[in-house]
This record gives C-alpha cells, sequence and structure tokens, in this order.
C-alpha cells in the first residue's frame, strides 16, 4: 500500500536534485523502500531531512547493498 499525500503518474522519475530529495523523503518516511536506487541514495543522504530512526536504517539499507 502506498501513502503519499499527492499523486503522481505511476511511471515518473524525478528530473532535478530538489525533485530527488522529496521523492526519496516520501520514500522513506512511508516505508516503501521497493524499487530504491542506493547509488543515488547515497548521493542525496546528507540532503535528507529523516528523523533518526530513519537514518539508521538507510545505514541498514547501505551496509546490506554495500554502498560505501
Amino acid at each position: 500500500m502506498k501513502l503519499w499525500d499527492y499523486k503522481i503518474k505511476p511511471k515518473w522519475k524525478p528530473t532535478n536534485p530538489t525533485a530527488w530529495i522529496w521523492y526519496l523523503e516520501r520514500k522513506i518516511n512511508y516505508g516503501d523502500w521497493k524499487g530504491l536506487n542506493p547509488k543515488i541514495l547515497k548521493k542525496y543522504q546528507n540532503r535528507l531531512r529523516l528523523d533518526p530512526g530513519k537514518k539508521l536504517l538507510l545505514k541498514a539499507y547501505f551496509d546490506q547493498y554495500g554502498v560505501r
């Protein structure tokens, strides 16, 4: 189940850094990790506004996929 606060098209992809940050924050905050690219997450990780628990999940996600 996807709980988005905006309706977006199913195949929509971000086209700029601001859109990527919004998209990643929404996916992570709603627990929708499916389809996330670890390399893109790593690129924007320092700019994401996440609570401490979500940051720990993100670290575990990187460890699982071997992203440095």
